[in-house]
């Protein structure tokens, strides 16, 4: 079972993303762009994904499921 967590302060242009492995260690942490943060999302084995609710956290939500990164 994969117990890694993607954690996104999503904003207009700056994502802060942190990944981490295990509870209370952060693994990476990442300053990307839209378009960089929808290549990590793609590259990364299954997850599971946490960021705020806002307006493009369904979008990003739906990028971060079932393998639709690629079209993201």
């Amino acid at each position: 079972m994969n117990n890694t967590t993607i954690a996104v302060d999503v904003a207009k242009a700056v994502f802060e993303v942190a990944v981490s492995a295990q509870p209370g260690h952060v693994r990476e942490r990442h300053r990307l762009s839209r378009e960089g943060f929808a290549r990590l999302l793609g590259a990364q084995p299954a997850a599971t994904v946490v960021m705020e609710a806002c307006g493009s956290a369904h979008y990003w939500g739906r990028c971060a499921s079932g393998g639709a990164t690629r079209s993201c």
